[in-house]
């Protein structure tokens, strides 16, 4: 798995974590997950599927968890024991040297839900019991796929209501955007074009580009969330605002 990969899944809210059993002898591991978000409906949502690659010369057994997932105004997340809304299946695989598994995702929850909900499934490994006797350092992996369940009435909305600058390590600064979505159903930044300006200076961010350097971009509903945009200012510029066109795709 590639570091943007990685970078790319935790700016979307999905996880990455590395757990490590120390002995003697290493075994090697690797596997990737698509796709990182998935979105359905309590009706008519159909049975999405994400897939599990092995990636190593071993075999690999995984294990399927969703927990309930909330994310804070600057995109902390908060993670909790989630109903049984959901059947997978299957719910454990062992997986091939080099072979992928597809797992189907099935919303058996309520199906007037009030508002959306979001979830992080988690495809954790599952370590290697050894043979007595016998020790090896095994990294044990966990990939995180947003998931996003909506009511199948309404539509998302999703408002700016502040700018700032903000500035890194390096000196470098950045414009940051507040947004809120005050409707029942979850929204989604990538589903905006960003206009940005400052005096003679402008800067257009296409849905495109938001979703590659953003993420999921997840404002759940009833919440706010600030983002900061990859965009170097340029030295003269001390304030920005912004515009947002938001076209929601459901």
């Amino acid at each position: 798995m590639s570091f943007r990969s990685v970078s790319r899944a935790l700016f979307a809210g999905a996880s990455v974590t590395l757990g490590v059993m120390f002995a003697h002898v290493p075994l090697s591991s690797a596997m990737s997950v698509t796709p990182i978000q998935i979105e359905m409906a309590t009706v008519g949502g159909g049975r999405p599927q994400f897939t599990v690659n092995n990636d190593s010369k071993e075999p690999l057994p995984v294990e399927i968890q969703i927990q309930s997932l909330k994310i804070d105004e600057n995109g902390g997340r908060k993670l909790d024991k989630a109903k049984d809304n959901f059947l997978v299946f299957p719910p454990q695989a062992l997986i091939a040297p080099g072979a992928s598994q597809s797992f189907r995702l099935q919303w058996v929850g309520d199906p007037s839900i009030p508002q959306s909900e979001s979830y992080m499934l988690s495809v954790n490994q599952i370590p290697v019991k050894l043979p007595q006797g016998k020790s090896a350092v095994q990294i044990v992996m966990s990939f995180g796929v947003v998931v996003n369940v909506a009511p199948p009435q309404g539509s998302p909305a999703l408002a700016l209501v502040g700018t700032g600058v903000t500035t890194d390590k390096s000196g470098k600064r950045y414009p940051t955007i507040t947004v809120e979505n005050k409707s029942k159903i979850h929204a989604l930044l990538p589903q905006s074009t960003i206009k940005l300006n400052s005096g003679s200076w402008s800067r257009q961010m296409a849905a495109s580009e938001i979703s590659e350097k953003v993420g999921i971009g997840l404002v759940q509903p009833g919440a706010r969330r600030k983002f900061t945009l990859p965009v170097e200012l340029p030295a003269g510029v001390q304030q920005v605002q912004a515009t947002i066109d938001f076209k929601p795709k459901r």
